[in-house]
């Protein structure tokens, strides 16, 4: 799961770890970062004047989008005045590390993550200057991280609990593990209703085979009804169909996504339905695309929506 929203600049940066950190577990961590004295944390990228505020004392530090600074290897920041707001920028992407800070709420820890631009030589964003210092620097990070933190969990639904699977890309803190185990949920940047939950590796077997994934099919019927346009870039419409008899239901009604030749009244469909895995209706199962089928296309549509959605 991307971690799209919150991931400022994302398209700079090559190297990432996910991680997930209650307020002890990034206290641990900074004090590894501040092993160095000539690190400081940068709490905001946007200033109102060129001296951009950086600090080792975070107790008071509000901010989730911040940079971590090395004196050592980048000795000056750079920053750029933009007219339109009527301040100052911090630039120096490629010679500082993005640390984005886990956001604690009453019930639920969402993700953050460290990252790293630097990572192909002689690229836009590189400045060779510092590009062996920061890949050196950023890897002693991730690997403490990742000799600290686990990255054990299944990613499951909160609506229904054993549909999930296994996740590895996520570093959870200790503490945070400690919390989710007394009913705090981590959350990653995907649906709302799914959570990481911890899987001991030593009942790794047993505990996996409680989970499956989300139920699919694909049913065949005709048109009955051409709605509205819901989003016209998702290519997105509402359609009513009258289903074959071997459906689990006689006819639907809902949200398609229709790729390709847009179905028409009476036109012969295939659909493809997952199972309602969010609880966000009631309704057992949830459309997802919608295909014309012709005398011409049929086997090669449903074979294409067969490898597509897997199966």
């Amino acid at each position: 799961m991307a971690l799209a929203r919150r991931m400022w600049h994302i398209a700079f940066m090559r190297s990432q770890v996910i991680t997930i950190m209650a307020p002890e577990d990034e206290a641990a961590f900074l004090g590894f970062v501040f092993e160095r004295p000539t690190v400081y944390l940068i709490p905001d990228v946007r200033n109102s004047t060129p001296e951009i505020p950086h600090t080792r004392d975070v107790r008071l530090i509000r901010s989730l989008h911040c940079m971590l600074w090395d004196k050592a290897i980048l000795s000056q920041l750079e920053v750029e005045h933009v007219p339109s707001g009527n301040d100052y920028h911090l630039r120096s992407e490629e010679s500082l590390i993005q640390f984005l800070r886990s956001r604690l709420k009453t019930d639920s820890i969402l993700a953050g993550r460290i990252a790293l631009s630097t990572g192909r030589r002689g690229g836009p964003d590189t400045n060779l200057k510092t590009a062996r210092a920061m890949t050196a620097w950023y890897s002693a990070l991730s690997r403490w991280i990742k000799s600290t933190f686990r990255n054990s969990f299944v990613y499951a639904s909160d609506f229904k609990p054993n549909v999930g699977s296994r996740e590895r890309s996520v570093w959870v803190g200790p503490r945070a593990i400690e919390m989710s185990l007394q009913g705090v949920k981590l959350k990653l940047d995907g649906p709302p209703e799914y959570s990481l939950h911890y899987l001991d590796p030593a009942m790794e077997d047993s505990v996996r085979a409680g989970y499956r994934e989300p139920e699919k099919f694909i049913g065949i019927g005709r048109v009955v009804h051409v709605g509205d346009v819901v989003c016209t870039m998702m290519r997105q419409q509402i359609f009513r169909v009258a289903m074959e008899k071997d459906a689990p239901f006689p006819e639907f009604e809902g949200t398609f996504t229709c790729f390709g030749l847009e179905p028409r009244l009476s036109d012969e469909v295939a659909c493809v339905f997952s199972e309602n895995i969010y609880g966000r209706h009631a309704e057992p199962w949830e459309p997802r695309e919608i295909k014309k089928l012709t005398a011409a296309n049929r086997e090669r549509v449903l074979e294409g929506l067969r490898k597509r959605w897997r199966l």
